[in-house]
């Protein structure tokens, strides 16, 4: 927000901040407590029965990862590489939650010697090589089947996993081929419970309802057959608001859905939050470099792009996009683009903005998830700096 004509972020004026700091752009800056007392409060309104794991694909800042491990959360991960930062981050084994549709060997094993609370099996073949790795090494693993309630969620087709066409999770019909494969490896392989994860930024839990329903029957199924089952793993991907006009879930609401799903089952929910925990607590602040005005239409070139912002390019993402400062001046419609030599290094299209010139600094909101995470050197160009606003 805009307070004394100045941008604001996590209680700070930005304009004041770099001119103190002498930050060099672009940056990317996180408003920690922001992020502690979001968690916090999701915390407090599911409850115990609600086990939170942070799905740290979202974003890995080693920061932020300590300052969530003090918070008795759980954290989801999906490589060898996450689960490695993750402990050297505070997290203990049993607190960790290995997902992923591609789980090498090596990966596996680090997950078997660290006696993990979870694997997320993806696929029949996994299952049977996390059967005979713990064979090898002489130890149990807990697992959980991860399956594909088929149903189609309203969202990016770039961002579903939990619809027929999807390459994650298995169908209900693999079911009898797991189940023999756990009679095979009943000394190695523990199944645990049962996870599902339909798809990022839901803004309607109608679809992960029906999904859970679906995946009940099978958990019920199970237990009745004599598996005993400890956790129910419901994902994470309630959505954020990126535009005004968005209205995603509340908290409300989706702890109203979760007792409900599961009023009638004594069981461990497991819930993995990324996006929802900490994309509304990311900025990322660009200069403009040129102001190219064609007969067609008006460019603002800024110092930063799709290597470092991938969601506008990925997905045609909108993220709201703001000058530092609040400027009286007639407003004009502006493509922002990268310097990336890609058409499609676009991070706002046709956005209305009073007129900006050159080393005008801009502010693209709602870049806590899947921002630096997924950013590269695309053309030799350095990687953006993180910075982190705390109490301290």
């Amino acid at each position: 927000m805009y307070i004394n004509k100045e941008l604001h972020f996590g209680g700070v004026s930005l304009a004041s901040l770099i001119k103190a700091k002498n930050y060099k752009t672009p940056f990317y800056l996180y408003d920690i407590e922001g992020m502690k007392n979001h968690l916090l409060n999701m915390k407090k309104t599911l409850g115990d029965r609600v086990s939170i794991h942070y799905a740290m694909k979202a974003n890995s800042q080693k920061e932020l990862l300590r300052n969530f491990s003090k918070l008795g959360v759980g954290v989801d991960t999906v490589s060898g590489g996450e689960i490695k930062r993750a402990l050297s981050c505070g997290f203990q084994s049993h607190q960790i939650i290995f997902s992923g549709v591609g789980k090498s060997v090596e990966e596996i094993k680090l997950a078997l010697r660290l006696g993990l609370h979870q694997i997320n099996i993806e696929s029949p073949q996994e299952l049977v090589r996390v059967g005979e790795l713990a064979k090898k090494i002489k130890t149990q693993a807990r697992v959980a089947f991860r399956l594909n309630p088929d149903v189609d969620v309203q969202t990016h087709p770039y961002i579903t996993t939990g619809f027929r066409e999807n390459k994650f999770g298995m169908d209900f019909n693999t079911l009898p081929d797991l189940l023999e494969i756990l009679k095979k490896y009943k000394n190695e392989v523990t199944c645990v419970g049962l996870t599902l994860h339909i798809g990022s930024q839901l803004m309607d839990l109608e679809a992960l309802k029906e999904a859970i329903k679906k995946t009940l029957e099978v958990y019920k199924n199970l237990l009745g057959l004599g598996y005993r089952l400890e956790t129910f793993d419901i994902g994470g991907g309630i959505g954020i608001k990126y535009k005004e006009s968005e209205l995603p879930p509340s908290l409300r609401e989706y702890n109203q859905m979760i007792n409900e799903s599961f009023k009638d089952l004594d069981t461990q929910v497991i819930i993995e939050p990324g996006r929802y925990l900490v994309g509304p607590f990311g900025i990322l602040v660009t200069q403009v470099e040129y102001i190219k005005k064609t007969s067609y239409k008006n460019f603002a070139i800024v110092n930063t792009g799709m290597h470092h912002l991938m969601r506008p390019s990925l997905y045609g993402a909108f993220h709201d996009i703001k000058p530092l400062l609040e400027l009286e001046k007639e407003k004009e419609l502006y493509d922002i683009v990268g310097p990336i030599c890609e058409s499609s290094d676009v991070l706002g299209r046709a956005r209305y903005l009073p007129q900006i010139k050159q080393g005008d600094y801009l502010v693209v909101s709602d870049v806590g998830a899947y921002g630096y995470v997924m950013s590269n050197d695309y053309n030799l160009h350095a990687k953006p700096k993180e910075y982190l606003l705390s109490k301290n």
